[in-house]
């Protein structure tokens, strides 16, 4: 029989850290103690926010901040007083602790081992509830994505660059209209990705400047649903027009990659293998994959594969060169992407979860076409 563990403190907002929203499911947006000791939880939350978070909450114990202060009103004595009524001298913590309330706490006597996999790999292991969260956002993100799709066609083309009521149609114009869009449909966005022409060489450019007709406009939205906190991410990349036959080249490759990556996805598959396919692809048409020890390449595919996906944008497991093998339960994305400074980017990325009892889902349902006509 295991040896009961220590209880986990930890001390954060929930509207940024996504572990104090798991432990807890209280969205507080300024800092409180939650105290796991088998299978009670209690949180310490400012006086302000005491009756919300006994109204907000189920099945935690809900204690106000001003029952632990001593008198001098300094927040990480309250605290460290919370926890010498609650916990013994063993405690884990989670690794984003403040250091400062570390301190504090082993200075009051307290053991800390800072636990490094606990939280983590509960929230990898994705409930149905979870991943029908997860679905929730992705329809609202293909909802965006059309949106996006159906703006650009709606734009005539002075001098080549795309007209949007009365004006030229820019990658911030763009990236304003789709994220009031999601805004307006109960999701929150917030560095959107319209990358156009050659700056969509760069993976993560947010784009900026006029769009244009005939060359590739990368799209990478992942919203955030604000009632459930879980996103969704997904990719497309759309040309306006016809696109140069090398734009068409990497989108073949592209599309060729991520079903060589789709068609691998099963549980206890190494994800190592799934990104090896992927780069497999690209090298046997003639592109640039990353190789351990090595620059990246000038040309080619920059990056891993995907990531897993939840609370966060980015969380475990990695698809890519790592030990991660893929379990029930993990949400992940497939994500192959070409990039070439002289012409721009490509990259069409899905989600895809696998459910408790091992189903390989795509979460995804939007085309992959490329042009705009």
């Amino acid at each position: 029989m295991d040896a009961p563990r220590s209880p986990l403190f930890h001390f954060a907002d929930s509207y940024r850290d996504a572990d104090q929203y798991y432990l807890t499911g209280f969205l507080c947006p300024d800092p409180f103690a939650v105290l796991q000791t088998g299978a009670m939880t209690a949180i310490v939350v400012p006086d302000l926010e005491f009756n919300r978070a006994k109204r907000e909450t189920k099945g935690l114990r809900v204690l106000p901040l001003s029952r632990f202060h001593r008198g001098n009103g300094v927040l990480y004595g309250a605290v460290t007083h919370f926890l010498l009524s609650e916990a013994g001298p063993d405690i884990r913590v989670l690794p984003s602790l403040p250091v400062g309330l570390a301190r504090a706490v082993e200075q009051a006597g307290f053991n800390i081992d800072v636990d490094e996999k606990g939280v983590r790999d509960r929230r990898r292991a994705k409930s149905l509830q979870e991943i029908a969260a997860i679905e929730k956002v992705q329809r609202v993100t293909e909802d965006a994505m059309e949106y996006i799709r159906a703006t650009l066609a709606g734009c005539r083309a002075s001098g080549g660059v795309l007209q949007y009521d009365g004006r030229p149609l820019t990658a911030e114009i763009l990236r304003s209209l789709v994220e009031v869009f999601l805004l307006e449909r109960g999701m929150e966005t917030t560095d959107s990705i319209v990358a156009p022409g050659q700056g969509g060489a760069d993976p993560h450019w947010r784009g900026a400047g006029g769009l244009v007709r005939n060359v590739p406009i990368v799209v990478d939205l992942f919203p955030r649903d604000r009632s459930s906190r879980y996103h969704s991410d997904m990719s497309r990349t759309f040309v306006l027009g016809r696109p140069s036959s090398a734009v068409r080249r990497m989108h073949e490759a592209v599309i060729e990659a991520q079903d060589a990556a789709l068609d691998r996805l099963k549980p206890g598959v190494a994800l190592a293998d799934v990104h090896r396919a992927v780069c497999e692809v690209f090298s046997r048409r003639g592109f640039g994959v990353p190789s351990k020890g090595e620059p990246l390449p000038r040309r080619g595919f920059l990056h891993g594969t995907g990531h897993g996906l939840g609370l966060d944008v980015h969380e475990p497991p990695t698809v890519s060169e790592s030990k991660d093998i893929l379990m029930p339960g993990d949400v992940i994305t497939v994500e192959p992407g070409l990039y070439d400074r002289r012409v721009g980017g490509m990259r069409i990325e899905d989600v895809v979860a696998v459910t408790p009892d091992g189903e390989v889902r795509n979460l995804t349902r939007f085309d992959r076409v490329l042009e705009i006509l």
